[in-house]
């Protein structure tokens, strides 16, 4: 902490106290950076604190982790087996980029290990090197709208987002329906294509079945909180990068704009 305070406080200084040696500070000047010290030592503090206050929850308990340096929160997730946006939500962490060495975290764990844990079933959608299969028609779970809108709700809530926004997404994308292959592969309700359902599983150490109704929702789901966080929950661009790619947006703008209008008027 330390550290941030004096970074801070060579950053706030270095206009104000410039004028001081000339001779002329202001004491409006003075009170800015008294001020400004004041509110980052008390902000820092805030969001320490509020990173590794882990949420308790009746439904799983806590083996800690002392966080060392050099650590990343999707190394630790993925030796855990454990979601990285789990793991973030149960220790209250705001930003995915920043925690900090000698501190605590709770891996969050179930009665059948730690959540998010899937590792090692048998699934026809997967290979055995966890691969995702390309055109596993074999493999596509049935559905219905009840089905599907509950799950979309459940995922928005368990990802923090919007459930209008992942809806929206959902009815462009496949109409609602987890029985269909796109032809340049997508799959089922989110239309997730198996080369970003196998990232997802490796950055999160997981192994999520597309061709399933529950695991397509919720890898969608959290593929969407992903672009938001890299987009810094610029609605447009989010949308957009689900359906052309984050690489597209960031490098070429927004193609498809029949895409994101009609996401947006279905999410009102």
């Amino acid at each position: 902490m330390f550290h941030q305070l004096l970074q801070v406080f060579n950053s706030t200084t270095y206009m104000l106290l410039r004028p001081w040696k000339r001779g002329y500070m202001s004491r409006r000047a003075l009170f800015i950076l008294i001020a400004t010290l004041v509110a980052s030592f008390v902000q820092i503090s805030f969001y320490q604190h509020e990173a590794y206050a882990a949420e308790q929850n009746a439904n799983y308990r806590c083996t800690y982790y002392t966080i060392h340096s050099g650590d990343t929160l999707s190394a630790i997730a993925s030796r855990g087996h454990i979601d990285m946006l789990t793991l973030a939500r149960v220790n209250n962490i705001f930003n995915i980029n920043l925690i900090f060495a000698a501190h605590s975290l709770c891996l969050p764990q179930t009665s059948r290990g730690s959540i998010g844990q899937t590792a090692g079933r048998h699934t026809p959608g997967i290979l055995s090197n966890g691969t995702v299969r390309w055109y596993a028609y074999d493999a596509l779970d049935g559905s219905n709208s009840y089905q599907i809108d509950t799950l979309l709700r459940q995922a928005a809530a368990f990802y923090g987002l919007s459930a209008n926004l992942v809806i929206a997404i959902a009815r462009q994308e496949s109409g609602f329906r987890q029985h269909v292959i796109a032809q340049d592969g997508g799959i089922g309700v989110m239309q997730i294509m198996p080369s970003t359902a196998s990232w997802i599983n490796t950055m999160t150490g997981t192994e999520r079945d597309p061709y399933k109704l529950h695991d397509n929702i919720f890898m969608g789901v959290f593929y969407v909180r992903m672009l938001g966080d890299t987009f810094h929950w610029n609605t447009v661009k989010l949308i957009s990068a689900y359906n052309e790619g984050p690489w597209a947006v960031a490098h070429q703008g927004i193609m498809n704009w029949n895409y994101v209008n009609n996401v947006l008027s279905m999410a009102g």
